[in-house]
């Protein structure tokens, strides 16, 4: 056990007043986020240009560059790639280590901060999972394992940060662990058992919200009967109105600004930066969107601009990761354009997605020319955006 030192703020900031703009009453064809915010949208390759292999972004690593993991076929090793957004190019940063005998999965939480670059993934070995936490210097280097952490469940990801000499992480569970980036052993943080990383230094549950680094406090006020997701600003939940109806709804953490969002919204993927709402979308029947019917939509609540993401029932849906739904790094949201394919695949990844499109296609007449496995991604940094 640890303990981490929380000091009180020096004075208390003044409270700011936010809204909650009026969100769309009816599902409509809104605006592409290409359109609304072009300067914080880019595309970025869905695949390596020398090996064919699946590029997936991970997070920000400054103004200029994403970490991207170029993901190896089974038996090969991954890379971390340094994407240069402004030159469109991808610089190898170094290989993750692979060891036979063991079925290791991709990257699925990372973070870039303080001249470093931290990950997770999980291995199966002998019937048994197995997280891993590494690490690597931010302008490329040796991988090192920081830490290993047995009998994980896959798909129930942590939350990292890193600070000072430290990466901090929560499991969805909750608990503030650390581990010296260094190396060394994990060590729980005294008095945050049940409580999750949220944007740091903030961390919480369903009724209280702590900074890490002032101690200030915020208390949060939500329906009992609802499962809610607080920042220190904003709140999104999902609460059980009828015996066959769940409604999805936004608040401040102290209760106030409640609204509860039409039935078309029927799941929010996240709260990013801690002001736009990625929301999953079902059009009601009869919907005049028509074919600008969207899947998901990105909802501005400082402002309340509503940008769509992506359409699913258009003429450009697409399969594969990023694809028919969008794939989330918090601040970045990517999801598949258009492009298509001017080469055969060269990976056997590539190859697998393409015959399981072709499979879906042929058993779906009359959409196979409206299927395509995604070239690049449409890259969305709610981080350019936020004021």
């Amino acid at each position: 056990m640890t303990a981490l030192l929380i000091r009180p703020p020096a004075s208390p900031r003044p409270a700011r007043t936010l809204a909650v703009p009026a969100f769309p009453a009816q599902l409509a064809a809104f605006p592409a986020v290409q359109e609304v915010w072009p300067d914080a949208v880019v595309k970025v390759p869905a695949w390596s240009s020398y090996r064919d292999l699946a590029l997936r972004p991970l997070a920000r690593l400054d103004g200029t560059r994403v970490l991207m993991e170029e993901v190896g076929d089974p038996g090969q090793e991954s890379t971390l790639v340094a994407y240069n957004l402004q030159m469109g190019l991808g610089v190898p940063m170094g290989t993750i280590p692979n060891r036979r005998g063991r079925d290791e999965h991709e990257i699925t939480s990372a973070v870039a901060e303080d001249d470093v670059v931290a990950w997770y993934r999980t291995v199966e070995e002998d019937g048994r999972t197995s997280g891993e936490f590494w690490t690597m210097p931010s302008d490329g280097g040796e991988a090192v394992l920081l830490a290993t952490v047995p009998g994980v469940t896959v798909g129930r990801d942590p939350r990292l940060a890193v600070n000072g000499e430290h990466l901090f992480f929560t499991f969805p569970h909750g608990g503030l662990d650390r581990v010296p980036l260094k190396g060394g052993e994990v060590q729980r943080v005294a008095g945050t058992e049940g409580m999750r990383l949220k944007d740091w230094p903030w961390l919480g549950d369903d009724r209280r919200l702590v900074n890490l680094l002032t101690g200030e406090r915020i208390t949060v006020r939500a329906p009992a009967d609802a499962d809610v997701n607080c920042g220190p600003r904003w709140c999104v939940g999902t609460q059980i109105v009828s015996s066959t109806s769940v409604r999805v709804f936004v608040q401040r953490p102290d209760g106030s600004r409640r609204a509860m969002l039409p039935q078309w919204v029927v799941f929010p993927f996240g709260l990013l930066g801690q002001r736009y709402l990625l929301l999953q979308t079902v059009p009601p029947r009869g919907s005049s969107a028509g074919d600008g019917v969207p899947s998901s939509v990105v909802y501005d609540l400082d402002t309340g601009v509503t940008a769509t993401l992506m359409t699913l029932y258009g003429p450009e849906p697409v399969l594969g990761a990023g694809g028919v739904n969008p794939g989330v790094a918090d601040p970045l949201v990517y999801w598949a354009t258009p492009d298509k394919a001017t080469d055969p695949p060269k990976s056997e990844s590539k190859r697998n997605l393409v015959r399981s499109a072709a499979t879906f296609a042929m058993t779906h007449q009359g959409v196979d020319a409206l299927f395509a496995v995604p070239e690049k991604y449409w890259l969305l940094d709610t981080s350019a955006l936020a004021g």
